[in-house]
């Protein structure tokens, strides 16, 4: 915080002082040359930046570098600039990948509309635009660590999946062991929910929403505008769950023209998948709808001997949307959306045991889970989102956003791997979300902008835990009798009763149950209430400041219980404690309330060495909140805040158009690290995965995205990171830690991406394309304990897409193969056997293909609405 109050009282000092003395140097230069006379204050300059095709450049940078004043057109290629005084100035254009433009114009008092259509460099990159303040600015002008994948660039890849749309963004890993449970990991630091308070550390946004509750953040990527991915903390822009960062998902808005698209997929492991949008009028100049879905099937890549398969996917999702345009300075958007998941279980698969075939190597990708096709995974999202906004002036607008989403997730999976029926879990998830944003974005005088608002967010979740087993299985995890829970053939071990053994006293002899069941119910109500501010101020024409606060006000209620199920009770429970039962403890109803009150912040400082390249550096604080949580024994915890304090720093630049470079260092430095871990204690009759408080961390490192367009038809591109990240030797307290000196769980010290995108015309009608890529991880663990052998050695995946494209009739066929190599690693290793000193892998997958065929009908270029204020 301190850190915040220097800052503030730096700027408090030094603003005032340099601002007029610059404002004394321009009135100096300005009556010297008799350029310009007295400022009016209703002098304006507005217009709109297209290129020659009179497409909209949306992000366009416009700078008065006469009076050090800069803008950025808005959504509708728009930009404003107030208080201008008249007289003759030099004003400059500039947008990725078109030639800068400079002009002298003179301004007359009153309304002044100045358009500009700027020129295509004959060889440059693709335009980068991203929207992390609700407003459109080229990433190039962003003084934080900012990466947006294009709908162009998800097109090209045909990354219609989260992990592998995750290779192309440094510093960012997504992992989906389920459709259930994806892993957001951002600079080393994992999202885990363990408890149905617990809020995520990376946040999830979808048009503007929050969606972060792991169970309903992996959605399907169709029909996208783009995807934005914010590293380091965010919390004054995305709220109280961007510790360390957000990811926003963006998708296409409704239009005026009729056109559309349909696709069909096909390809190895039965895959099939239907796509297709059809955006059109309604009302001219009024009303627009657009309507997208999608259907993508595949089998799972691995068999079960009991039957049926896992690590399939069947996903059906929809969209509707409407725009309406109340006049030229009100519009709403109106969508509502539904995705249905129903998968296969996931291969939760022994390495110390063979399956039925007698075969123990996972990679031959063929488990022996002994619930067959009763594993499974199922998931229903539905989302409505209304968006109000009302426009003061091109970069001055007021926006409403409610919002009201439910989800449900369900999935039973094998805890051992193994045809034993010694450990079989499901979780069942419900939660519904409701958000209001109110949120007024600013201009002032074209040299301070900014957005200023509150928000209230409200949530009831549950997730609730069963638990059964065949305790003639079960007993020899207990008895540390492992190595006989499996033959070598595959086939499970039983003990009718418990051995005659005098150690275990009266329990020697008794008989167990074949089958004992028993449930953890856990229901929350999560409540926040926050007010926001960030802002910039033009300093100079080459110096930005940057700051921002978000205050938040928590309220969190947790109930849990422990359920004894309908038949016989657990022998083995007398082992565990938890008597009748195994695991959970069984418990009356229990509730625990708290309230929180937190305030996360930042602050940067830009410096611009052209339009072309600039630097920055910057200060922010991220928070997770307080988790609470009971114990499988019943007893509640809450947890303390985990703290973040990051440094950070980048450079970005643009050489000839050609080139694009980004590069960031940060520094994190982590208190009340929040790490989560499966614990298994007799002595207090814990077992079960939790939070625990990891004490101090830290973590430091680099990310780097390059593309260089080496001529009009060979780019390549790449990025790579670096991340250390470990627990500190020592905590607050001076005392050594648990996790002294391990690194960060899913945390690859080395990580990058290369690969190339080569187009050939074949003639005017006819265009091919190809884009190979290489995506390598270095060596890391699986657990924040570091144990040997839940780790993965370094790899890397071979992928690549090629197509050819047609302009009359205007269809496509592409073809994307991933693993081509065939590369053998993991995604999970761990997991619920670890409880019982059985933990399993989830094998990656192996090599697949498929063609895909699209046409697109009745092409057009988004039309403009031209406002005319008054």
């Amino acid at each position: 915080m301190k850190n915040l109050f220097l800052l503030l009282f730096i700027l408090a000092l030094v603003n005032p002082a340099i601002a007029q003395k610059k404002r004394d140097k321009v009135k100096r230069k300005y009556q010297k040359t008799n350029r310009i006379v007295e400022s009016k204050p209703d002098i304006f300059v507005r217009g709109k930046i297209i290129n020659q095709a009179d497409a909209l450049l949306v992000g366009a940078s416009v700078v008065f570098k006469t009076m050090g004043k800069a803008v950025h057109t808005n959504e509708d290629g728009e930009y404003y600039l107030s208080r201008v005084p008249s007289g003759r100035h030099t004003i400059q254009v500039s947008f990725i990948g078109y030639k800068t433009k400079t002009i002298d114009y003179t301004v007359s008092p009153g309304q002044n509309y100045i358009n500009f259509t700027l020129d295509e460099e004959p060889i440059k990159i693709d335009p980068i635009v991203a929207r992390p303040r609700k407003i459109e600015q080229q990433v190039i002008d962003i003084p934080s660590s900012v990466t947006a994948i294009s709908n162009k660039d998800i097109q090209d890849l045909n990354a219609t999946e989260l992990d592998y749309l995750s290779e192309f963004v440094p510093g960012l890993e997504i992992r989906l062991p389920s459709i259930q449970r994806p892993g957001f990991i951002m600079r080393g630091v994992t999202s885990d929910e363990v408890s149905a308070s617990a809020q995520p550390r990376v946040s999830v946004y979808y048009n503007n929403i929050p969606i972060s509750r792991a169970s309903g953040s992996a959605v399907e990527l169709f029909d996208m505008e783009r995807v934005d991915i914010s590293k380091g903390p965010q919390g004054t822009l995305f709220g109280r769950g961007a510790m360390i960062g957000a990811v926003h998902y963006v998708t296409q808005k409704p239009t005026e023209n009729f056109y559309g698209n349909i696709s069909t997929k096909v390809g190895n492991y039965g895959q099939k998948g239907l796509e297709g949008m059809v955006n059109a009028p309604i009302v001219p100049k009024k009303l627009f709808a657009r309507v997208a879905g999608v259907y993508d099937f595949r089998d799972g890549y691995v068999k079960n001997t009991f039957g049926g398969d896992l690590n399939g996917k069947n996903t059906v999702a929809g969209r509707f949307s409407l725009r309406y345009l109340h006049s030229i300075f009100t519009k709403a958007d109106l969508e509502i959306s539904y995705q249905k998941d129903d998968a296969p279980g996931v291969a939760f698969m022994s390495q110390l045991f063979p399956n039925t075939n007698g075969v123990s190597n996972v990679f031959k990708y063929e488990a022996s889970l002994n619930r067959g096709k009763g594993l499974n995974n199922e998931k229903d999202i539905f989302t409505s989102i209304l968006n109000f906004r009302h426009y003061l002036n091109e970069h001055a607008f007021f926006t409403s956003v409610t919002s009201f989403r439910k989800n449900t997730a369900y999935a039973l999976w094998d805890g051992d791997g193994t045809a034993s029926d010694a450990i079989n879990m499901s979780e069942d998830i419900s939660a519904k979300q409701f958000t209001q944003e109110l949120r007024l974005n600013f201009n002032l005088g074209s040299r301070f902008e900014g957005l200023v608002g509150a928000s209230y967010w409200r949530e009831k979740a549950s997730q609730d835990f069963w638990f059964g087993t065949n305790e003639q299985h079960m007993a020899f995890l207990i008895l540390q009798q492992k190595q006989y829970l499996i033959l070598p053939d595959g086939q499970p071990m039983s003990m009718p009763a418990l051995p005659n053994d005098p150690n275990l006293g009266p329990l020697a002899g008794l008989p167990l149950p074949a089958y004992h069941e028993e449930t953890n119910l856990s229901e929350a109500v999560n409540r926040s209430l926050e007010g926001f501010f960030d802002a910039s101020y033009q300093l100079t024409n080459k110096i930005k400041l940057t700051a921002g606060l978000r205050y938040i006000r928590e309220n969190f209620k947790l109930k849990n219980e422990g359920v004894a199920g309908e038949n016989p009770p657990s022998v083995l429970g007398m082992f565990t404690r938890n008597y009748p039962n195994l695991l959970f403890l069984p418990s009356a109803e229990q509730e625990l309330k708290e309230k929180f009150n937190a305030l996360t912040y930042r602050g940067n400082i830009q410096y611009k060495f052209n339009e072309n390249a600039n630097v920055f550096v910057g200060y922010s604080k991220g928070r997770r909140p307080n988790v609470l949580q009971f114990t499988s024994t019943g007893q509640p915890q809450t947890m303390a805040a985990e703290i973040v304090k990051s440094y950070e720093g980048g450079f970005k630049g643009i050489f000839k158009s050609r080139l694009w470079l980004d590069v960031n260092l940060f520094y994190h430095n982590y208190t009340d690290f929040q790490t989560s871990a499966w614990v298994a204690d007799a002595e207090t009759g814990e077992f079960n995965y939790i939070v625990k408080d990891g004490g101090k961390a830290t973590s430091y490192g680099l990310e780097s995205t390059l593309k260089y367009q080496i001529i009009k038809q060979l780019k390549v591109f790449g990025n790579y990171a670096y991340l250390n990240a470990e627990f500190d030797d020592t905590g607050v307290d001076g005392n050594d830690q648990e996790y002294a000196g391990n690194k960060f769980r899913l945390s690859p010290e080395h990580s990058y991406t290369i690969g190339l995108r080569g187009e050939i015309e074949v003639n005017k009608d006819i265009n091919f394309y190809v884009m190979p890529s290489y995506s390598h991880r270095s060596h890391f663990f699986f657990e924040d304990a570091n144990t040997v052998g839940l780790d993965q050695e370094a790899y890397g995946t071979f992928n690549a897409t090629a197509g050819i494209s047609f302009r009359e009739p205007a269809i496509s066929l592409s073809f994307y193969a991933r693993n081509i190599l065939d590369e053998k690693y993991l995604v999970s290793a761990g997991n619920a056997g670890s409880l019982f000193g059985v933990p399993t892998v989830i094998p990656g997958a192996p090599r697949m293909f498929g063609a895909k065929v699209t046409w697109n009908f009745n092409v057009k270029d988004k039309p403009y609405y031209k406002r005319k204020f008054k």
